[in-house]
């Protein structure tokens, strides 16, 4: 991951064609850097294509808290890590997870992303309690955003990025092997 303070040089020099994410909506292609008039002073701004035909418009100091650089290898063996990891227990009401999952989700944060990843697909495939509707619908969505950056970060199609996070989130068989 980039160090915050470098995140805003970063995104400072991003380039037309350059991806980037966008927290909860996730892989975006900059396709203009332009001069606009926002709240009667000119300044520089990004516009970001985003999936479903959304178009961002952001001046480059609020792109700099917005937005992020894809994930880096050093970020992806992160990611990589916190999928394979133990699900954390669910603890508390389903309406505290569920605002929990929520910030995580809004945060864009690939650890976070993997942690929701993780959790609601061990949950999902385990036989035991499952996912409430809305605990559900936040893992589809992290799920989703997780393999867009990973499809960006390692060049793959969607289908390899699926198969790349099942085979991180394999579960050991019994015998713990």
């Amino acid at each position: 991951m980039i160090p915050a303070g470098k995140e805003a040089e970063v995104v400072a020099r991003v380039a037309v064609g350059d991806a980037v994410v966008y927290a909860s909506h996730g892989i975006g292609r900059v396709v203009a850097r332009e001069q606009r008039i926002v709240a009667g002073t000119e300044r520089e701004c990004v516009v970001i294509d985003l999936a479903a035909g959304l178009r961002v418009t952001l001046p480059l100091d609020e792109a700099a808290d917005r937005l992020r650089p894809v994930l880096s290898n050093k970020a992806l063996a992160a990611v990589q890590k916190t999928l394979a990891e133990k699900p954390r227990a669910r603890d508390g009401s389903w309406t505290r997870r569920i605002k929990e999952s929520k910030a995580k989700l809004t945060s864009g944060q690939t650890s976070e992303l993997a942690e929701l990843v993780r959790d609601g697909a061990r949950y999902e495939a385990n036989g035991g309690p499952r996912l409430s509707t809305g605990e559900r619908r936040i893992y589809v969505q992290a799920r989703q955003l997780l393999v867009g950056e990973i499809c960006a970060a390692r060049g793959v199609e969607q289908d390899a990025a699926e198969e790349w996070i099942e085979a991180q989130i394999a579960l050991p068989d019994e015998s713990g092997d």
